[in-house]
């Protein structure tokens, strides 16, 4: 039996629809999309605006925001889309905003003044279903403390609440686990400093939601990928010197251990995990003869012994130590700072720069100069 015209319209309209999904699904595949990093800039200036970049054509780069009184911090959606970012008002607080990178039309994310509040470091989970965010309330002529909030960005108005009721909870620099179960902050609190982690499903058998670890170094550690490990900083004293080492927490088995020797000859400056929860990549400056003016960036398997680390990105005229992985793990996107010249003399001046790293050609490029605080912007 022959199919009829009607038969054979529907036919050619499914065949080109389908068409239409698989090319469509092959251009936005993340893994053809070009690199990109987004970053302020210029830094020289009195107020940065957030710039993107191809890291292959990094000079023909787009600027994302034009705010008359500049950009704070930002964050990039895990899709490319969404830009995030803190922006300063005329009276020096900031307010949440949110740009489609796509189609433009910035708009309002967190009406923080409106609010009476200064809201700042936007940090997306990595599903993109939630952001995190600092808010810290108005208390007259100066704001308290910051609290972590959350985004709803599935919510058609933005909804927005705190992540734990109690207002005495304080905290700073959010981070989120790969499977964004898990977020992790420092806590504020002066009685009792240290890291407070939080699971929205609580994996241990006690069921507990909340945990603190205690740390007086007032800076946030590395969460890894699955959240149950926290690398930290932790200060420890060499004779009449205070030096950083880095410790590591497993939250489940409850257990703790120094991840670099605390009297060995490092000064570490910070940690990132490899998306692989196996290797760590961290800023490490030397004490001994193997001194260098700047911290460098070494890598080390979990499995290894504290000191057995493998230079990455190495230059002793550069300082890098602010450094974030791409999610396929053969990159780091880094900010360096440029201590020496060609001849050895110190640099007058000089201004942060935005470098990437490639793992499997271990070479390092320049992507911008005058620019600071980098992300991966999809891709």
């Amino acid at each position: 039996m022959k199919p009829d015209r009607l038969d054979t319209v529907v036919f050619i309209i499914s065949a080109l629809c389908l068409v239409g999904v698989a090319i469509a699904a092959f251009i936005t595949d993340p893994s053809r999309q070009p690199r990109r990093v987004a970053y302020l800039y210029p830094a020289s200036a009195a107020q940065q605006n957030v710039w993107i970049a191809d890291i292959n054509e990094p000079l023909a780069h787009q600027q994302l925001t034009d705010s008359a009184y500049g950009i704070y911090d930002f964050a990039i959606s895990p899709d490319g889309r969404w830009l995030a970012y803190a922006e300063r008002n005329d009276s020096g607080a900031a307010t949440l905003r949110l740009l489609d990178i796509r189609g433009g039309n910035p708009r309002d994310l967190v009406d923080c003044v409106a609010l009476a509040a200064n809201c700042t470091s936007p940090v997306f989970s990595p599903d993109g279903a939630l952001l995190a965010y600092q808010r810290a309330e108005s208390l007259g002529g100066r704001f308290g403390l910051s609290r972590i909030w959350l985004v709803d960005m599935t919510s058609p108005d933005y909804d927005t609440a705190p992540l734990i009721a109690d207002t005495q909870v304080v905290g700073h620099s959010a981070v989120w686990s790969a499977d964004s179960n898990t977020i992790a902050f420092y806590s504020a609190d002066s009685t009792q400093p240290g890291i407070l982690i939080y699971e929205f499903v609580p994996s241990g058998d006690d069921g507990v939601q909340l945990r603190f670890l205690p740390t007086t170094q007032g800076t946030m550690g590395a969460l890894s990928p699955q959240g149950g490990r926290i690398i930290y900083p932790e200060l420890i004293r060499r004779g009449n010197q205070f030096f950083t080492h880095l410790r590591i927490a497993d939250l489940r088995q409850k257990e703790f251990a120094n991840f670099t020797d605390p009297q060995g000859s490092g000064d570490d400056a910070a940690a990132q995990w490899h998306p692989d929860g196996e290797q760590v990549a961290l800023a490490r400056r030397y004490t001994d003869a193997r001194w260098t003016p700047g911290h460098q960036i070494y890598l080390r398997s979990l499995g290894d012994e504290p000191d057995a680390l493998v230079p990455l990105v190495y230059d002793e005229r550069y300082n890098s130590s602010y450094m974030r992985w791409h999610r396929a793990g053969d990159a780091l996107v880094l900010q360096r700072f440029p201590l020496l010249d060609a001849a050895g003399e110190s640099v007058r001046g000089a201004l942060p720069e935005v470098w990437v790293h490639d793992l499997a050609s271990g070479q390092s490029r320049k992507i911008m100069a005058d620019a600071y605080l980098p992300v991966w912007a999809g891709g």
